[in-house]
């Protein structure tokens, strides 16, 4: 049976965590913008939502029939995110939100490239990385530790720690929570302030749309699961559908 040893335990965390936490400074050099923030706070899924905010806010799509979002009257805002211009544009008829982000490459494409900036300013890391390190941290979290047990406990809960961390690096995570506090205000925000509002939805996600968005939220499915396709039964899927290519 395979033992680590307890030094070996730590010296596995403390090049994990130098690989997945990416200490350094902030490489962006300008704010985030919305979409980028709900990257950076929830991954895809976060980004497309408040992508298709952003388009509700501008008149740009509305809520459909069953829980569906379809194009309303208003052209595409200038500017606009990558994001809500891709989703724009692969809206063809009433469409679960959610749905697009699964179906739509040019979608997919999108939150890919805005992914792969945030990787390079590091402030995420990349979806390879993350497994890379998870691969890393294995025999910490699986194979009996040495002496000092309570050392190789340590060790042990740490690498579980860093095991279901976010994308987020250090420097991600503190930027994401002074955001939060500079912009706190955002959640009294209206549909009369719409820059606002969509800050709000960037930084805070769920509580924000269920208490400033409550009607559009509900009726257009931004909060719901897509209702299975027939050959989809007992599928399985990823929480986002792409993969990050960076290092």
């Amino acid at each position: 049976m395979l033992v680590i040893t307890t030094g070996a335990a730590w010296f596995l965390l403390l090049t994990g965590a130098a690989l997945r936490l990416r200490p350094g400074p902030d490489r962006l050099g300008r704010p985030l913008s919305p979409a980028e923030a709900a990257l950076l706070r929830g991954g895809g899924r976060a980004a497309a939502q408040t992508g298709m905010v952003e388009l509700y806010l501008a008149g740009s799509v509305e809520a459909g029939w069953q829980q569906t979002v379809r194009p309303a009257k208003a052209l595409l805002p200038r500017p606009c995110s990558e994001v809500a211009r891709a989703q724009y544009h692969a809206l063809y008829g009433a469409r679960h939100p959610r749905g697009l982000l699964r179906d739509s490459e040019r979608v997919q494409e999108a939150v890919h490239a805005m992914s792969a900036e945030l990787e390079r300013a590091r402030l995420m890391v990349s979806r390879r990385r993350v497994w890379c390190v998870r691969v890393l941290l294995l025999p910490v979290c699986a194979a009996p530790l040495g002496s000092p047990r309570w050392l190789g406990l340590l060790a042990a809960l740490g690498a579980a720690a860093l095991w279901i961390w976010p994308r987020r690096t250090l420097r991600g995570s503190a930027l994401l929570a002074k955001m939060r506090l500079d912009h706190a205000g955002a959640r009294e925000a209206t549909v009369q302030q719409p820059d606002q509002l969509l800050l709000s939805v960037a930084l805070f996600g769920t509580a924000a749309l269920r208490a400033q968005l409550p009607r559009f939220a509900e009726e257009s499915g931004l909060l719901t699961r897509p209702p299975r396709e027939p050959m989809d039964r007992g599928g399985s899927g990823s929480g986002e559908p792409f993969a990050s290519c960076g290092g």
